[in-house]
């Protein structure tokens, strides 16, 4: 009985459980994880978990490469993980978060990897009705705030006639503050057109480097007011990816504004590239204040502005950012301590030289 225990509490577990070696294959399956997936747990022992997961998960490889990618071998098995997928069963979408940890064996020694698999469709489907509210809300907030801003330009330049230094100062305020709201409105309705699968994006082949180059020039302006320098290390021999060229602008364009905003004054900002393991890898890393751990799994979510990063802005940057690296098939994560600055980090899949 006591030997039983342990799989018995996770057999009556209502989240799906898997467990996987060194090698990422399956010792272990619980019966809601079978259940969902449609198969039978003991059939499964010893096979490789992309097997298991590949047919499930949207644009995952079969490959072994892939799967021990994700998983997190063998750079950090230690490490704990957190990420939300969209699943595919009978034509069902099914939108799981999956939290993974280290497996140990009674000394403590890491044998492999624990994977908890939490249904939370109800909370995107709630989710998606709060942001349809808010684009409906939003969208009819764009017109009016447009005349109003319009309006207070044309008075500005003097178009109804001369103003007091009073009147003057009183305007740009208003000026200002119509330029943050349509920035939020637009970034509003921008994220929930992507949730809502209404963006088109037309991919191309092009080269990861020729975009960062042009969004290196369009922040330079600003690298310039903060004293920041910018500096791009590219590969000669970088592969293409496939793009939509304007919205992949927009992601660099987002993380490399990011990071000048928080990097100090007389600081460096790098952006790296390079190949690795049928990816095409881009960092941005900044040296500023970094971020805390706990804040860490927050760093993507609506309206976050986490620990020490508390610096303006609309709060919806890095959830647009990684929605368009999510909807170009790729992964994007955060490495960051504080006080020694933080890397932004987003992969593409390498096209075929």
């Amino acid at each position: 009985m006591k030997e039983r225990l342990p799989l018995d509490i996770l057999n009556s577990l209502t989240s799906g459980v898997i467990a996987v070696d060194m090698e990422n294959r399956v010792v272990f399956l619980n019966r809601v994880m079978a259940t969902r997936l449609g198969v039978h747990a003991a059939e499964w022992e010893g096979r490789h978990a992309a097997e298991l997961l590949g047919h499930v998960t949207p644009h995952m490889a079969s490959a072994q490469d892939e799967m021990n990618l994700r998983l997190g071998w063998p750079a950090d098995p230690k490490a704990k993980r957190s990420q939300e997928l969209e699943w595919r069963v009978d034509d069902q979408v099914v939108n799981l978060r999956e939290d993974s940890a280290a497996l140990r064996d009674a000394n403590g020694a890491v044998i492999g990897r624990v994977f908890f698999y939490h249904d939370i469709s109800r909370e995107k489907m709630i989710d998606r009705m709060k942001s349809e509210f808010i684009a409906v809300a939003s969208h009819e907030l764009r017109t009016p705030m447009t005349s109003i801003k319009g309006s207070v330009d044309l008075i500005l330049s003097g178009f109804a006639g001369e103003t007091t230094a009073d009147t003057q100062e009183l305007l740009e305020i208003a000026q200002k503050s119509c330029d943050r709201l349509v920035r939020l409105i637009n970034d509003i309705l921008d994220l929930a057109k992507i949730e809502a699968g209404q963006v088109k994006l037309n991919r191309v082949p092009m080269e990861l480097g020729d975009i960062v180059e042009r969004s290196i020039r369009g922040v330079k302006s600003l690298a310039d007011q903060g004293d920041v320098e910018l500096q791009v290390e590219r590969p000669d021999d970088l592969p293409m990816v496939e793009v939509d060229k304007d919205r992949m602008e927009q992601v660099v364009t987002n993380l490399l504004s990011n990071a000048i905003k928080f990097a100090p004054s007389r600081s460096l900002v790098r952006v790296a590239l390079h190949l690795e393991d049928g990816w095409v890898q881009c960092s941005v890393i900044d040296q500023g204040a970094g971020i805390a751990e706990a804040d860490l799994p927050k760093i993507f979510g609506k309206f976050q502005q986490v620990g020490t990063r508390k610096k303006g802005g609309t709060g919806l940057g890095l959830a647009i950012t990684q929605a368009l690296v999510h909807e170009h098939h790729g992964k994007i994560w955060v490495e960051s301590q504080v006080n020694q600055g933080t890397r932004f980090i987003f992969r593409l899949p390498a096209l075929p030289r």
